[in-house]
């Protein structure tokens, strides 16, 4: 089953239209609304934050976000790309919390059974349970270098091949820059075939399957490849 994607809200808008101000005054109190953006978007090493940083970083690589577009929580997938659905997974090895080693980095590419259509606002059951986006990007973040412009997070560690660990800053200029980061552009059928219904997937199985990850100026590329290879293999007779 298909799962359609709702039209981009305006800016600023609840659901009901309700245009919301930079600033709301309470009695002789000022509110400043952008102060909550940064108070709650402002660590991006933080999972959430960097997930959803992923998904904007992805999508400016593949120019779908324009000006004014308001990022939709709810839906089967996180990015439309003309007719295709993409989907976003992020993960790192650096964390909020103090670390002697680094995590160790896994995406989430489960199946599933219901998946939520925001164009209609009714879940799709899907039996069996499938991946409802048609692409993955998946977005490992590297910090390989100390960028701790004023920023006061705690040190992280990141691992070398020698066992050895090096203190370093993770922080939200690194998270920010895309050269920090790597991607690997996968089919939802690339997925199928060699992971079936694995529900994660780590470094090793990536690079193993699909090759070293590309860089960001080369998602927008890699995903067209990814396109126009699902579309001759959809072509092919079943044998």
């Amino acid at each position: 089953m298909s799962c359609p994607r709702q039209p981009h809200r305006p800016p600023h808008t609840s659901n009901s239209g309700f245009v919301v101000s930079k600033f709301i005054d309470v009695g002789e109190r000022r509110l400043d609304i952008e102060g909550f953006h940064s108070w709650a978007m402002g660590n991006l090493v933080e999972n959430r934050n960097r997930g959803i940083f992923a998904e904007w970083l992805v999508g400016q690589a593949l120019g779908v976000i324009s000006e004014g577009d308001v990022r939709l929580e709810w839906d089967s997938y996180d990015l439309p790309y003309g007719a295709t659905r993409v989907e976003v997974k992020a993960s790192g090895f650096c964390q909020t919390w103090y670390q002697v080693q680094p995590s160790k980095p896994i995406f989430n590419i489960a199946p599933r059974r219901w998946c939520w259509d925001a164009k209609t606002g009714e879940m799709v059951e899907h039996v069996p349970p499938e991946r409802c986006a048609d692409v993955y990007v998946l977005c490992l973040h590297e910090t390989k270098c100390a960028t701790d412009e004023g920023v006061s997070e705690h040190p992280r560690y990141i691992g070398h091949s020698n066992g050895s660990a090096e203190q370093i800053h993770a922080t939200t200029e690194n998270v920010g820059d895309p050269k920090y980061w790597k991607f690997w552009v996968v089919s939802k059928h690339a997925l199928d075939d060699e992971f079936g219904a694995q529900k994660t997937v780590g470094l090793a199985s990536l690079n193993g399957r699909f090759g070293n990850p590309i860089a960001w100026s080369e998602i927008r590329d890699a995903l067209d490849l990814c396109i126009d290879g699902s579309q001759r293999a959809s072509l092919l007779p079943e044998s």
